[in-house]
């Protein structure tokens, strides 16, 4: 009986095994975008213990870069700024300029402190809300910020941000800075 649970083990692993090596070589195959993401206070490394900024074209480096400083000035005073990722990037030169559209990811959490401390919790709080649990338990969690942008780099190095305004059918595409995205009384 051992004999027979033991044969039934191995033939079990080397067929996990074998299922696990078939998956790696079909997702190698696979064409993936250029993606790149940082993650803070240190940036995220490869197996060869470089970071993705270097498959960067020196355009998306400028402009991740720029994006970057632009979110850490628009939003740190708020939130607390934990992940940056820029998927589907795709760039053409057009009139000595270079134009590129990607995804943006901002992923960003609150500031450590008391919930019930926050203005609009203890005002549910008070009011006897009944989403006042669900406000409490979600104040400390991370949350994501999602863009479609366009930023054109002229020949000085100088960046242009714009935003598709159109999510369906053809963009359409608006200047924005990432201050825009603050909402103010």
């Amino acid at each position: 009986m051992n004999k027979s649970i033991t044969s039934i083990c191995a033939i079990l692993l080397l067929f996990g095994t074998s299922a696990c090596s078939s998956v790696t070589n079909q997702e190698a195959e696979t064409p993936t975008t250029q993606t790149q993401v940082v993650q803070h206070p240190t940036e995220q490394q490869n197996d060869s213990g470089s970071t993705g900024k270097q498959n960067q074209s020196e355009s998306q480096k400028k402009i991740s870069n720029y994006l970057e400083t632009e979110c850490q000035k628009a939003f740190s005073p708020y939130y607390q700024l934990l992940e940056y990722q820029m998927t589907d990037y795709q760039e053409t030169a057009v009139n000595g300029s270079v134009e590129a559209t990607f995804a943006y990811k901002l992923i960003y959490k609150n500031y450590e402190k008391d919930p019930d401390t926050v203005d609009y919790i203890k005002e549910a709080k008070a009011n006897g809300d009944p989403h006042y649990q669900q406000l409490y338990n979600e104040y400390g969690q991370p949350k994501e910020m999602n863009f479609e942008l366009k930023a054109v780099l002229d020949p000085a190095s100088s960046i242009s941000l714009y935003s598709n305004t159109s999510p369906k059918g053809a963009p359409k595409w608006e200047s924005v800075v990432m201050t825009d995205y603050i909402l103010s009384k």
